[in-house]
């Protein structure tokens, strides 16, 4: 599962060379260390349908093979996308395992548009990523951004849920002191993690354990940007976070901290939406209308990236203004916020990973958790960009 990270460390050379020339020097923290709550390119236009051959072909040339119909919508500015609005009840919670991060910006943009179409919509923010699921499973919320495994973990108790459609793909990275060269050097450091079920701490722990082979003390601090804080304050020597948060530790503190190349256990810390099944057996035509808004919103960020950078400090205040544009621009380039909605392999990695480490039971199939129908119809409404996942 390594095939990530060549395209990661390739989007970290591009952000770090648009970081490198912004004249802001690196100030303080200016965030309380370890708080204790945690905490798409417009629409491709596809092959245009094959136009009607200008003469018969001749008698000895083979006859030309007719055009197929295309599957994909005609071309139209993403913006301009229309999705019917559902009738009846709008109200919609969804849930995000902590604060609003930068992976989770495109949902507050497709929020405040529905929200001024008369839509009821908030986001539920949880300061641990069980909690999250667990809300979604009892209906405390309808929908949850989350990461594979606490998903995994309710379904395998009996929780009905299911994936609707893909965010991000694996992006989690371990960071440490400059002085920190290598996973194997963290013995009797302190690497700190965001909770002691979350999947990427997990995957994160026994990355070092079984293959760095080293023993670090293990601080739980939750909250990407809390760690990053204790980083600075030299509370803790490594942690592992996203890469939005570790772009906006570069322009913090320029040269002070690397990334230790970790391998494939990261590749499965991607993030999906799950639903709630009984609600969504009652509410398919607003969970369809839900689904098409998200992927409007992708379509729009791909064709305008600006869009994204121009409203990122105000969902993620924490983040350095400079380093917005590289941020968008790495983002975009390991594929977040897949414009088709992606596809289930990383929720087949994230299986075969923590059954194979004893985190899940064997038996657990991709296929059996997967609500394919409303993705499919919510791309019925937008159409399909050709080329893209």
């Amino acid at each position: 599962m390594s095939g990530l990270w060549p395209t990661l460390l390739v989007a970290f050379m591009l952000a770090f060379s648009a970081i490198a020339c912004a004249p802001a020097a690196p100030p303080s923290p200016t965030a309380a260390p370890l708080k204790p709550t945690e905490k798409p390119a417009a629409t491709a236009a596809p092959a245009k349908p094959a136009e009607k051959p200008a003469a018969k072909p001749a008698a000895t040339a083979a006859p030309a093979k007719p055009a197929e119909k295309p599957t994909e919508q005609p071309a139209i500015r993403p913006e301009d996308l229309k999705i019917p609005k559902p009738s009846g009840n709008l109200s919609l919670k969804v849930g995000h395992p902590s604060t609003i991060s930068f992976y989770d910006v495109p949902t507050q943009i497709t929020h405040e548009r529905l929200k001024k179409d008369g839509w009821s919509i908030e986001s539920v923010q949880f300061t641990r990523t069980d909690l999250n699921t667990q809300a979604l499973a009892q209906g405390t919320v309808q929908v949850s951004i989350a990461l594979s495994v606490d998903p995994l973990r309710v379904v395998e108790k009996g929780g009905k849920i299911k994936w609707l459609t893909e965010n991000t793909p694996g992006e989690f990275v371990m960071i440490a002191r400059k002085d920190i060269a290598r996973c194997e050097d963290l013995s009797g450091k302190k690497f700190a993690i965001h909770g002691e079920t979350s999947g990427t701490s997990l995957s994160a722990m026994k990355w070092i354990k079984d293959v760095c082979k080293a023993s670090p003390t293990i601080i739980v601090v939750p909250g990407g940007e809390n760690r990053i804080v204790a980083l600075r304050n030299e509370q803790i020597d490594a942690t592992l976070v996203q890469l939005a948060d570790w772009l906006n530790l570069e322009a913090q503190a320029p040269g002070k901290f690397h990334v230790i190349v970790s391998g494939g256990p990261f590749n499965i810390s991607g993030s999906g939406f799950w639903v709630n099944v009984d609600w969504l057996e009652k509410n398919r035509e607003l969970a369809t209308a839900y689904v098409a808004e998200t992927l409007k919103t992708y379509r729009m960020i791909y064709a305008t990236p600006k869009l994204l950078e121009d409203v990122v400090v105000k969902y993620v205040p924490d983040t350095k203004p400079e380093v917005v544009p590289a941020t968008v621009k790495a983002y975009l380039g390991i594929g977040a916020w897949p414009r088709n909605g992606g596809d289930t392999s990383m929720l087949k990695e994230t299986i075969q990973f923590f059954t194979e480490r004893d985190e899940l039971k064997p038996g657990m199939e991709a296929s059996k958790l997967v609500e394919s129908s409303v993705l499919e119809n919510a791309l019925k409404i937008v159409g399909k960009v050709a080329g893209v996942r």
